[in-house]
């Protein structure tokens, strides 16, 4: 009998894997070629990402060897040549190194003197969404400071205010710019709190936190100024109290004046006039036409 189940049960499970055996069959007949096709795709698609890489990073470093040597004609003296490469990286290459090309153009526009040109320039470049985050902050911060250096103060405060947030590593001078452009138009009080900031900021570079300091100290100058100077009017009361009343119509003929001295009245056939001359001189005066005065005599 125990003979008889263990043959039983070890038909049984022959049976089961063969039955396993012919599904797994079916299964891999039906789907196989969906299998397969997968696993190409996936083998194309990566092959295909990593050959677009190497491909971008070797454009990447043709542009920025180029870049490089733009740089180099333009700083030995080659302006025209430079500027050409440089536009023609900022036409052909990726966004990187063209917005690196446009912003160095923009640069040298700048210091060629058309401003405005520049400030036009720089501006695209701000608003271009193609234009990774950190050159668009870069551009609109130049823009800022070439505003402020033209004397567009409204326009320099409304492209610097969006550069202040927390996290930025151009804030410190957004903020610095701000602060100047407030000094520029006499808010004193918002460029004292602008240049504060800065020093609040424990991440301010040393520079900038000495610039602004000297700022603050500057403007807590000229604010005492203004609070302790006293108005004019107010300086030109006293002058007009300290001077003396007109004397009255029956006054002015019978007191002589305080300041003037009295002045010797004499007419010919009267006797000299008396001077205040002092007890070593003598007292009187000859007349026209006599001697000298007589000398008083020592001995009597």
């Amino acid at each position: 009998m125990a003979n008889d189940e263990r043959r039983s049960e070890t038909f049984i499970r022959e049976v089961d894997e063969e039955l396993r055996r012919d599904q797994l069959k079916a299964l891999w007949n039906r789907f196989a070629p969906l299998i397969i096709g997968v696993c190409v795709l996936v083998v194309v698609i990566t092959a295909g990402y990593r050959g677009w890489i190497w491909w971008h990073e070797r454009q990447a470093a043709q542009a920025g060897d180029r870049f490089l040597a733009a740089i180099e004609q333009i700083q030995s003296g080659q302006k025209a040549e430079g500027e050409a490469a440089l536009q023609a990286i900022a036409a052909e290459s990726g966004a990187g190194y063209a917005s690196l090309a446009r912003l160095r153009l923009a640069g040298e526009k700048a210091g060629e003197g058309a401003k405005t040109e520049a400030l036009a320039d720089f501006d695209a470049i701000a608003n271009d969404n193609a234009v990774s985050t950190p050159l668009r902050d870069i551009a609109r911060l130049r823009a800022a400071l070439l505003a402020l250096d033209t004397g567009d103060v409204e326009g320099a405060k409304t492209r610097a205010e969006p550069l202040i947030v927390a996290g930025n590593p151009w804030r410190h001078m957004a903020r610095e710019v701000v602060g100047t452009a407030d000094y520029q138009e006499g808010d004193l009080k918002g460029a004292r709190d602008a240049f504060q900031e800065i020093q609040q900021d424990a991440q301010t570079p040393p520079d900038l936190w000495v610039r602004s300091g000297l700022m603050i100290a500057l403007i807590d100058g000229q604010l005492s100024e203004a609070t302790t100077s006293p108005p004019a009017e107010s300086s030109a009361a006293p002058a007009e109290a300290e001077k003396p009343a007109a004397p009255s119509a029956g006054e002015s003929q019978a007191t002589p004046s305080a300041q003037e001295p009295p002045s010797p009245q004499s007419s010919a056939g009267e006797s000299p006039a008396t001077l205040p001359l002092g007890d070593e001189m003598p007292s009187t005066l000859p007349l026209e036409g006599e001697g000298p005065a007589p000398q008083p005599n020592p001995n009597p």
